[in-house]
């Protein structure tokens, strides 16, 4: 009975410690957060152009270009971190429309349609992880503008006025 009651015990306490799920392999690295920048946004109003760097110097030479500084969209990197992905600047003179995405299928092919890669605009994380939150990218045919915001209410006016919403961009930190 001694030996039967330990067997049993023992084959217990296995399928219990097999059931316990192992989350430290699933957990997403986090790069440190002291490392990220804003992510500087500014608009051009008469060329309906919506612009974002990680530049400060850059985004204050806008204002000489006829931009209006909008503040920020989040917080980003500068530089690759662990578990980022680079979100790419494109822009078309012919529109006068600054273009960003994390695809790079889709950076060659508005490449192949009158945009110029500008280089990475950011580092940004390809799903929501590490507490980040997503950036929204919506855009006008009308007036050829794509315009991203992380916040909800920001998009859902953008809809209204007439920009199509194109899914998240990527996730930065607020």
């Amino acid at each position: 009975m001694k030996f039967s009651f330990t067997t049993i015990a023992s084959i217990f306490l296995a399928t219990q410690a097999a059931a316990i799920p192992a989350e430290t392999a699933e957990q997403p690295s986090c790069p440190r957060t002291r490392a990220a920048v804003p992510l500087y946004r500014a608009y051009h109003g008469a060329t309906v152009n919506h612009f974002y760097t990680t530049n400060q110097a850059e985004w204050q030479s806008t204002i000489g270009l006829g931009y209006q500084q909008e503040g920020t969209a989040g917080r980003v990197y500068a530089s690759q971190e662990v578990s980022t992905i680079p979100l790419y600047r494109l822009y078309n003179p012919s529109h006068v429309n600054h273009f960003y995405t994390t695809s790079e299928a889709e950076a060659v092919s508005a490449s192949k349609n009158g945009y110029t890669r500008e280089g990475v605009a950011a580092y940004v994380f390809p799903t929501q992880i590490c507490g980040s939150q997503p950036l929204f990218r919506l855009f006008n045919a009308a007036n050829v503008d794509h315009f991203y915001t992380a916040n909800w209410e920001e998009r859902n006016s953008a809809i209204k006025s007439g920009y199509t919403d194109e899914g998240v961009a990527g996730y930065i930190l607020g």
